[in-house]
């Protein structure tokens, strides 16, 4: 219950300040509504009274009182309703921003380790769960023991023993449903984690549709996904047995509160300890009251169930981000103010591993200015690790990279992307059409820098030739279009961004003889204009090259 506590008030800080603003106007609503009807009572209990005593013309007035009274409680009921919504939606579209700032701001190594699934998951159905905390959870909660606190205080004064005897009774149920909180909780945080894993697998399905369809794998995939979706289904049925069992006990509970008040009330008029007048309002009362104090034992526990989703988007915002520069925060860190700036890019004695496994042990390659070279060796020797590090997606364990004279020690990784234009083996696409993705490499590129680039890509041709030219949409990951296409629009991206370097992992390895004929005529048109590296092993790209460097496995 401490966690659980804890985990709540972590919840609400996400607001800052302005979380009193939000309380406020959620007191306001419960004010405002509690006020509506505690006005009813009060006309009721005139009109009982009045009825006995004769007194027609004070009934006139009270009236007249109270729906004045009644307006203005509306009124403010109104207002801070507005405020609440306002506040409510401000939460939430800054903890998406948040969300969307952080998996820009995650570290390569975090992709590598984690399905886009899972994060899918967590953007679409945690954070949207998170979000209903603001909307409508914690204000379900909250109003309804906000209310029932505006009733208290007529039915005390009204009668104070019948009163307290209500509560008491009411108490017994509210804390039966804070014990059966804590099942609703764990249940809500397995069902993420089923959604989640249901995301990866469904992600899977969609992307691999060809070998799903064409390997027993594919099938098992699907089965699998079945399976987890009846999993999830049995999960969901439990949540919604917790939920009936609560639902029915409070109705029981509610049935069993109406017959000790009218024993209650019969008593206690009988004995004189209260009115005929003021048990019929305390009755009109009593119907809100026990009606929020069965709100607050329904939604205790859907509250305490959505603060797991709120604990996963915490997790999830806990993640390590990556540096902004690796090596200011290391212990070793010392700049290299002397770097060579000969050579456009160097790496000498650079070390690096992924965990224990050594990947580069003291590898050294230089690089001069409008040079094409060629990285080549064996699967496994570490040719990607090499462009990795050079775009800094990962901090070297020792040894010196220098971009045209700039030690990486010394520079941000964003200023350090600036000098390259990358182009991997398989190019992402943007849904969008061919413009919008050439164009991504600058956005501010004129329509002719984006044709020029384009024609230097050897990618102008077959673009004219489609049916809206550059305007033609690509699909989802540029399925619309071949391999050698695609890699033709990357190349083209990559030489509008401008950048000196032209960093190419593989980037004829899955290409055809015709479409590497035509990538590779784009990379001759770029030679001595840009620095060239390319991760090659085909024996046409390696020929292009003004020099080969040769890589071993560790």
């Amino acid at each position: 219950m401490n966690s659980t506590w804890k985990l709540f008030c972590r919840t609400m800080r996400v607001m800052g300040k302005r979380r009193f603003l939000y309380y406020g106007a959620i007191l306001g609503m419960s004010i405002g509504m509690g006020m509506f009807s505690v006005l009813s009572s009060l006309m009721m209990k005139g009109v009982v009274d009045i009825s006995q005593s004769g007194n027609y013309q004070r009934l006139i007035v009270t009236v007249v009182w109270i729906v004045a009274a009644g307006v203005v409680s509306l009124i403010v009921y109104r207002r801070a309703a507005v405020v609440y919504n306002v506040e409510a939606k401000r939460v939430y579209g800054n903890l998406y921003e948040k969300i969307l700032n952080l998996e820009m701001d995650l570290p390569y190594a975090y992709y590598e380790k984690h399905h886009s699934g899972e994060m899918m998951s967590k953007v679409s159905y945690d954070l949207g769960r998170m979000g209903d905390i603001y909307g409508s959870r914690f204000r379900r909660m909250i109003m309804p023991f906000l209310e029932v606190i505006v009733y208290l205080v007529p039915m005390l004064v009204l009668s104070p023993q019948l009163t307290l005897c209500l509560v008491g009774v009411n108490v017994v149920m509210l804390l039966l449903n804070m014990v059966l909180a804590e099942p609703f909780r764990r249940v809500s945080r397995e069902l993420s984690g089923i959604n989640s894993s249901m995301t990866r697998k469904l992600s899977d399905i969609l992307q691999g549709m060809e070998q799903v369809r064409m390997f027993a794998h594919g099938r098992e995939t699907v089965q699998e996904y079945i399976q987890l979706s009846q999993k999830y289904a049995k999960k969901s049925n439990r949540k919604i047995l917790i939920a009936s069992g609560l639902e029915s006990g409070n109705r029981g509970f509610d049935l069993l509160c109406s017959l000790v008040f009218l024993a209650l009330g019969v008593f206690f008029v009988q004995r004189g300890y209260t009115t005929l007048g003021a048990l019929a309002a305390i009755y009109t009362l009593y119907g809100s009251f026990s009606f929020q104090f069965l709100q607050m034992n329904r939604y205790i526990p859907e509250l305490v169930a959505y603060l797991a989703y709120a604990q996963n988007i915490f997790d999830l915002l806990e993640e390590k981000r990556e540096e902004k520069n690796w090596y200011v925060q290391k212990e070793c860190f010392q700049a290299d103010n002397d770097a060579d700036d000969t050579w456009m890019a160097a790496m000498d004695n650079v070390s690096f591993s992924y965990g224990d496994k050594v990947v580069l042990q003291n590898y050294s390659m230089r690089v001069q200015r409008g040079e094409c070279v060629a990285l080549t060796g064996p699967s496994g020797c570490g040719k990607t690790t090499v462009s990795k590090l050079l775009l800094g997606l990962y901090p070297i364990d020792g040894g010196t990279i220098t971009i045209v004279g700039n030690s990486v020690k010394n520079m941000s990784n964003r200023d350090l992307r600036v000098f390259f234009a990358y182009v991997p083996q398989e190019p992402y696409l943007f849904e969008g059409s061919i413009l919008e993705n050439i164009r991504m490499g600058r956005l501010s590129a004129s329509t002719d820098e984006i044709v020029e680039a384009a024609k230097v890509a050897n990618a102008h041709t077959f673009i004219m030739n489609l049916e809206n030219g550059y305007d033609t949409p690509v699909g989802e990951r540029g399925n619309r279009l071949s391999g050698g296409q695609r890699q033709r629009i990357a190349i083209a991206r990559a030489i509008l961004k401008g950048a000196p370097i032209l960093l190419m992992d593989e980037a004829t390895s899955a290409l055809d003889n015709e479409s590497e004929r035509l990538v590779n005529d784009a990379l001759r048109r770029l030679r001595g204009n840009k620095t060239i590296i390319m991760i090659a092993h085909r024996t046409s790209t390696i020929q292009m090259a003004d020099r080969v460097c040769s890589m071993n496995t560790t």
